[in-house]
């Protein structure tokens, strides 16, 4: 696969590394000109607008975009504050909700990665994932439905967590944060996640709306923010926004992180091939220093390529993939199922050359899931 346009994608990731990191671009890094238009399609298809946004007052005013696309900025990153400033305000209650209650839990991903970036109001968030852990679940999801959602509310209970709507933002309460395809690694991973998320000390503090909200620690996001990427890349696609999520935890809180530690872990959940691909795009495109990403090996360079020129392609959650673009993303017909396995042969046989035992656990896993799902889906639908 080439890429189309290389010239623009060059810039489009050297200003994405000036708004990330706050800084001009070098002197070679400058081009002649800029094709915004091209630039802007690529910032919005991996969910990464805002930081380009950014990245303008870095640029020379030769090469700024012009008036009337400035305009469109500014109204853009407007809208992109405004719903953060909601997505915070939204956590804090959600928070301070579930505390009346007597529940604690812990906020994954979302607007806690953002006080990682410069200026967190900039980068996209989509929805809030909360943590409360298998043992209160049940009482989570039960005060939900009783006191946020209601008797003509809408919600569905799929998978690893519940979801619903409270005040126009999408909620997702988690009974486990995440899961592995492999029931031998799985097994380990669950009991990691566990003892992080709800023993750790480590655990930080972010106070949004005068709520204190209790984050995982670092060491914890820097494996599961790449874990979160690298499973939506094997299971449909990711955009560049993830992976900048990974890039700017090393970026700002190298130091804070137990590598030993860290590489324990990542020895025993068998994803050191699968980190050192996506630490050669970090390195690479990205820009994180080499020393700065534990288990770098430039050797998985070449075959990090190949990777890296599918996400550009699939943009955000792979929604531009051929694939997915011929397989509607939601209903639950026949042909939306047929076309899902398709997709999912598909990623077998693109994966299994770069991570063999992952890929068949995945395949069957996907299959057996994804029929569950479904059934419950359907089920979900008619009875609402």
């Amino acid at each position: 696969m080439v890429f189309q346009n290389a010239d623009s994608i060059d810039i489009f990731l050297s200003l994405l590394r000036s708004g990330m990191y706050g800084r001009p671009l070098d002197e070679y890094e400058l081009p002649e000109t800029i094709d915004w238009e091209r630039v802007v399609t690529l910032a919005r298809k991996h969910a990464v607008y805002g930081i380009i946004i950014d990245s303008v007052q870095f640029l020379p005013e030769r090469l700024r975009p012009s008036e009337s696309l400035s305009d469109k900025m500014n109204k853009f990153a407007l809208g992109l504050i405004q719903t953060n400033i909601l997505l915070d305000r939204t956590a804090a209650r959600l928070v301070a909700f579930f505390k009346q209650y007597g529940l604690e839990g812990v906020l994954l991903k979302g607007q806690g990665v953002a006080r990682y970036y410069r200026e967190p109001q900039m980068r996209h968030s989509g929805d809030i994932d909360f943590y409360v852990g298998r043992k209160n679940y049940k009482k989570a999801v039960a005060l939900c439905k009783e006191k946020l959602i209601g008797d003509k509310g809408k919600w569905e209970k799929i998978g690893i967590h519940f979801t619903f709507k409270m005040r126009g933002v999408q909620i997702e309460i988690h009974r486990l944060a995440s899961r592995m395809s492999s029931p031998f690694r799985n097994r380990r991973f669950q009991n990691w996640i566990v003892e992080q998320l709800e023993y750790s000390p480590d655990r930080r503090i972010l106070t949004l709306d005068n709520t204190d909200i209790t984050l995982p620690s670092y060491d914890f996001d820097a494996i599961f923010i790449f874990y979160h990427a690298w499973r939506h890349y094997i299971m449909g696609g990711i955009g560049m926004r993830q992976l900048c999520d990974w890039a700017m935890i090393f970026h700002t809180h190298a130091e804070d992180i137990d590598i030993p530690k860290l590489k324990h872990h990542i020895q025993r959940f068998g994803i050191i091939k699968e980190w050192q691909l996506f630490a050669c795009i970090a390195v690479n495109h990205l820009g994180v220093p080499k020393d700065k990403i534990p288990l770098y090996d430039p050797s998985y360079s070449e075959k990090s390529e190949k990777i890296f020129q599918e996400i550009m392609d699939g943009g955000n959650f792979g929604f531009y993939t051929v694939a997915n673009t011929r397989t509607p993303m939601l209903g639950y017909g026949l042909r939306h199922g047929l076309g899902k396995v398709r997709n999912i042969t598909g990623y077998f046989i693109s994966l299994f050359p770069l991570i063999p035992v992952e890929a068949t656990f995945l395949y069957f896993h996907r299959l057996f899931h994804g029929t569950i799902d479904l059934i419950k889906r359907s089920r979900h639908k008619s009875d609402n």
